[in-house]
């Protein structure tokens, strides 16, 4: 495992390279910083944000993201997807879980790194489609199969959105196309935008979180049940996936320890938990594991660190119990 994160890590320091020649001009040097890339287009992404979403506080997720940028770091962003876990029962939980006083064992996949918020015409300049590959691979070179399968795995769902009948779904490679891919689902620019801003950054090879931990609070972010969630996929750089998955309730869930010793002893999640299963596939696990069926109760699962959850500024949440 440690040698395919070294090898990852080595992705990023190509795109470092890649990203200093886009930005040579006349006289130039090379030896340009992403702080410099942000503001080539003369608009960095925070003054982006303030003048697109003035109001809306930049979420620690995208935030640490920028960090990296503006201090011109970099690393390749590895984590366990949910859809290669094999343990995909156990990551999903009834709602009437998320109530104080419950105890449970949350699935969380672990975050390994902070990949890089690229500038958007950074991003744009760079090639991101399956019909690219090639080019892709050999950019990052040398890639190790499951590389290649992550990198694969991430343009294919991005061209493919695999949504449910109602869901709409796209990608976003920076921080502007991520503001706009977000207003534009919740068809406003009146927004706030959450994540579990305490979560750790793992060791590559850290397991999915899984002590048993009781929820002392648990507080819904959003009244409305019309939310954008936004997961952040395994690639050489920042990528994210935003659908629309509604009716959908989205909680901070405050979580204490039951087992002695375990770290993180106490910590703040994002939960989401999708309120109508009508269209979900029979074969689902958790259906499965619980004899229920499509429909027959909501279902919700932990989100990761880098995730971040959307919603319209104008419909406050509050503490109220989970089932409500």
């Amino acid at each position: 495992m440690q040698h395919i994160a070294l090898q990852r890590a080595h992705t990023m320091d190509v795109l470092l390279s890649l990203v200093s020649l886009l930005l040579i001009t006349g006289g130039g040097s090379p030896h340009v910083s992403f702080a410099n890339a942000a503001t080539t287009n003369s608009v960095t992404p925070r003054a982006y944000w303030e003048a697109v979403l003035p109001g809306t506080p930049i979420p620690p997720a995208v935030s640490d993201l920028l960090v990296q940028q503006e201090a011109g770091k970099a690393s390749h962003h590895v984590h366990s997807h949910s859809h290669m876990n094999k343990r995909q029962a156990d990551v999903f939980f009834f709602r009437d879980m998320l109530r104080p006083g419950s105890m449970i064992t949350p699935t969380i996949p672990p975050t390994n790194s902070l990949p890089t918020l690229l500038p958007r015409h950074v991003a744009d300049s760079l090639p991101f489609s399956i019909e690219r590959l090639p080019d892709i691979v050999a950019m990052f070179a040398p890639t190790s199969l499951g590389m290649i399968r992550d990198i694969r795995w991430t343009l294919d769902t991005c061209e493919h959105p695999r949504t449910l009948p109602g869901e709409k779904a796209g990608c976003a490679t920076s921080l502007e196309s991520l503001g706009e891919l977000t207003t534009s689902l919740l068809r406003t620019s009146n927004v706030r935008a959450f994540s579990a801003a305490k979560l750790p950054v793992e060791a590559p090879g850290t397991p999915a979180l899984r002590g048993r931990y009781n929820v002392t609070a648990a507080r819904r972010l959003s009244k409305s049940s019309e939310i954008v969630t936004c997961h952040d996929l395994t690639y050489p750089y920042a990528v994210y996936y935003c659908h629309t998955s509604n009716p959908t309730a989205a909680y901070a869930v405050t979580l204490a320890s039951v087992d002695g010793g375990a770290a993180p002893a106490t910590m703040e999640a994002l939960a989401v938990c999708h309120l109508d299963t009508s269209q979900w596939s029979l074969k689902h696990p958790f259906f499965a594991l619980h004899n229920v069926k499509p429909g027959d109760v909501a279902v919700c699962h932990f989100l990761t660190k880098l995730s971040v959850v959307w919603v319209q500024a104008g419909e406050p949440g509050n503490a109220h119990a989970a089932a409500r």
